[in-house]
């Protein structure tokens, strides 16, 4: 694809700056969505933004820009050798940048992408044993299938291109103009996935047990359900509205571990949530086949079992995205928390959980409104945190966060 190489490298250029490191403090933001009830996308720009009083300085941390000049990169990863890989949400170009800064255009055939309203290309996943087997996830919306699926790739030894494309699960509901196609990949290390769907904006979905929407899904690696997941599809949660991160506690065990998801609300009621197997998740905006957004996020009164959030933003929402655990004393006290990016308040907030998982004991911003609406953020070996930015328009980038030296 000579053609895509030459438009690349004329619109990119890999930043080599010198890390900057910021004192960070400044109070939490929030902003409305845009649409009306009947078409919301909390992915597109923010209509007002509104200063909140509450959340305190998490700790000062040095931002490295790694690669600027993109569009909606919607999820990043990190390779053994150190080789850091996006991909845009609308272009479906995936880059891989290394170690020393210059970057690449991967090959790849994602077929005619679906890239109204929030779809596209979206999550990527590195296997858990990728060192040895070469395998990456990808998750994107298909035109040609009209569904959102999750693929298995071979990367070349070089990045060259992803290779040998074997679809291993499919059906997801797709919208039809792209509204809450989920699509996060959490790559065990049981060698298991863990897959984040959205309620693709239709009322029965996230209840429908015949439905891949709205649901936590937990397969092995051809797509073969789990030993714990509730039947045949491959479904291990349900109740869900747009399931936008997933991510393993440290510490915890990996039997399978604590894990965590996190996930939109309406107007209200961004949640970060402790998965457990088998359990409904509350959200159920069914109106006679119509999809109420005024509906409970954990519907209590409908489903007295359903799972309680470990944490709910209340109104205004934030608009959670992708999450991390930090996992390194550099971090101090914050060693262990949830590190979540927000597309809405433009931050990354820190949560410490209790031992359990159920609940959020405490919180904090980092970079809050400094580079923009945050989309993924993931955990490199060393403590630092990767992340990228999502304000469309080719001002996108992928930074790396470290704890401040001293």
């Amino acid at each position: 694809m000579p053609h895509r190489t030459a438009r690349a490298a004329r619109r990119r250029r890999c930043m080599l700056a010198v890390a900057a490191v910021f004192t960070l403090g400044a109070p939490l933001v929030a902003c409305t969505h845009d649409g009306d009830a009947s078409a919301r996308s909390e992915d597109s720009d923010p209509a007002a933004t509104e200063a909140q009083p509450g959340l305190d300085p998490g700790p000062a941390v040095e931002i490295e820009p790694i690669l600027d000049g993109l569009s909606i990169p919607w999820d990043v990863v990190r390779d053994p050798d150190g080789v850091v890989v996006t991909g845009e949400r609308d272009s479906g170009e995936v880059f891989a940048i290394t170690p020393r800064g210059g970057s690449t255009l991967v090959e790849t055939d994602f077929g005619e992408l679906h890239t109204r309203g929030e779809s596209g290309l979206m999550g990527i996943a590195l296997a858990s044993d990728f060192e040895t087997s070469r395998q990456v996830y990808t998750c994107h919306s298909s035109a040609d299938h009209g569904d959102n699926r999750v693929t298995a790739w071979t990367a070349a030894d070089d990045w060259s291109a992803l290779e040998a494309p074997e679809v291993i699960v499919e059906g997801i509901p797709l919208q039809e103009y792209g509204y809450h196609s989920g699509c996060r990949i959490l790559a065990h290390p049981d060698g298991t996935l863990y897959i984040g769907t959205g309620d693709s904006f239709d009322g029965p979905t996230p209840q429908d047990p015949d439905s891949l929407g709205g649901k936590i899904l937990h397969v092995d690696r051809s797509g073969a359900p789990a030993a714990d997941t509730i039947d045949a599809s491959g479904v291990l949660t349900y109740g869900h509205r747009n399931v936008q991160g997933l991510a393993l506690r440290p510490g915890t065990g990996t039997d399978p571990g604590q894990i965590l998801a996190a996930e939109h609300g309406p107007d209200f009621d961004d949640e970060v949530n402790l998965v457990i197997p088998g359990s409904n998740y509350g959200w159920d905006p069914n109106r006679d086949g119509e999809h109420d957004e005024s509906a409970s996020m954990t519907d209590l009164e409908k489903f007295p079992d359903a799972v309680e959030a470990a944490w709910s933003s209340g109104e205004p929402t934030l608009a959670p995205s992708g999450i991390a655990f930090l996992d390194d004393p550099a971090w101090g006290d914050w060693d262990g928390a949830l590190a979540v990016a927000m597309l809405k308040s433009r931050q990354i907030v820190l949560m410490k959980l209790d031992p359990d998982g159920t609940r959020v004991v405490e919180m904090s911003t980092v970079i809050p409104r400094q580079e923009g609406r945050i989309r993924s953020v993931t955990a490199e070996p060393g403590g630092s945190l990767l992340a990228t930015t999502s304000n469309g328009g080719g001002d996108d980038k992928v930074i790396r966060i470290r704890p401040a030296a001293g």
